[in-house]
């Protein structure tokens, strides 16, 4: 442990940590887009749900968060088509239907 002596937590509240750290990361990057209604949306999105995400939905989040801004807005304003190979990641299906129901209004054409 970092405050001296040895820590008396066990290794699963150990990986705990780790995975609200990573929670934490991944939440930031979803508010942090550089594009408003993205950071809103995505922001908005991810704090509603990232607390019920084990270690493979954080992975596919991630992969969401590393697609291209000007890519995510198109296809959350219908503008273009999703890829069926994005629309296969869980997550990313959970985000279209999420913006579809509450949040069209919010994504104005740039």
């Amino acid at each position: 442990s970092p405050f001296g002596g040895p820590s008396r937590r066990p290794w699963a509240s150990e990986a705990g940590a780790e995975m609200e750290k990573r929670r934490k990361r991944l939440l930031w990057r979803a508010k942090a887009r550089g594009w408003l209604e993205l950071d809103v949306l995505m922001g908005t999105f991810v704090a509603k749900h990232i607390s019920g995400f084990d270690e493979e939905k954080l992975d596919l989040l991630e992969e969401v968060l590393d697609l291209e801004n000007p890519d995510l807005f198109k296809w959350f304003t219908g503008q273009v088509a999703v890829p069926e190979e994005i629309k296969g990641n869980e997550v990313m299906a959970m985000m279209l239907e999420f913006v579809k129901s509450d949040h069209k209004d919010g994504l104005n054409d740039k």
